[in-house]
């Protein structure tokens, strides 16, 4: 076949593009998209527990506590708070507090260091420590409610039923009341307390929302039988709610 000077020129010239081309997309280099930047390589048979979140200093990852109150099977009694920012927790044992960091886990969460080994998942944990057999431990709800409520520098927690209710005051002059069973919450920021014999009150108001929360230092046991320090009586909205509640922090 014969071709003539005009269509081997366009030949030739198509080719060559087509080289150079080729010959480029080879020498580029992918530039990296910004989370490949920043987040190392996860083996995908690897799996990575919920707790496992590398949060801002109050940033709390939904469904998680601060702080947790667990009731071991030997009578232990541990508190276990949350270091979100390290991938670590700190737990108080008798013999002083410890910083365990997070390892890998096939299932739940689990902590260690050089002496123990937490491992919890869900409402359950289990403790290793050298020298003593594992034990198992139970979280205790209530009570991380509380040191939860502590670690979030609150310094007064009452609660109650029939609507259940919780009444939270601190951190500063904040106010915070819950009602109907979680579903309503109004939070104040300039709470007024007035000290009187044995009693403070605490009156706020936000917008067309407001409040008075009176605190007596007296035993108070509420209707699951847990005793507290304080009787609380709250009126809201031509309501009055009386419950239970402890000091948490001093003021």
């Amino acid at each position: 076949m014969t071709t003539s000077p005009t269509t081997s020129a366009r030949w030739q010239f198509a080719l060559c593009a087509t080289l150079a081309l080729a010959m480029t997309a080879g020498c580029q280099r992918k530039e990296p998209t910004a989370t490949e930047a920043i987040a190392p390589a996860t083996p995908a048979a690897v799996p990575v527990p919920a707790p496992a979140v590398t949060a801002a200093v109050d940033e709390v990852p939904e469904g998680a506590l601060r702080a947790y109150v667990w009731e071991c099977a030997d009578g232990q009694r541990l508190v276990m708070r949350n270091l979100f920012r390290e991938r670590a927790i700190a737990i108080d044992f008798h013999d002083g507090t410890r910083r365990l960091d997070q390892t890998v886990s096939a299932s739940g969460a689990r902590y260690a260091d050089a002496v123990a080994v937490f491992w919890t998942k869900g409402s359950a944990a289990t403790l290793e420590r050298q020298g003593a057999p594992a034990v198992t431990c139970e979280e205790r709800r209530a009570e991380s409610l509380r040191e939860d409520a502590r670690a979030r520098g609150v310094t007064f927690r009452a609660l109650g039923n029939e609507p259940g209710w919780v009444l939270e005051v601190g951190p500063g002059t904040r106010l915070s009341w819950t009602t109907n069973y979680g579903e309503l919450r109004y939070d104040f920021d300039q709470a007024q307390a007035a000290t009187t014999a044995g009693a403070v009150t605490y009156v706020a108001q936000q917008g067309t929302n407001a409040i008075k929360a009176t605190l007596r230092n007296a035993a108070c046991v509420d209707d699951g039988g847990i005793e507290f320090d304080h009787a609380a009586t709250v009126e809201f909205e031509g309501q009055q709610f009386r419950g239970c509640g402890s000091r948490l922090n001093p003021n």
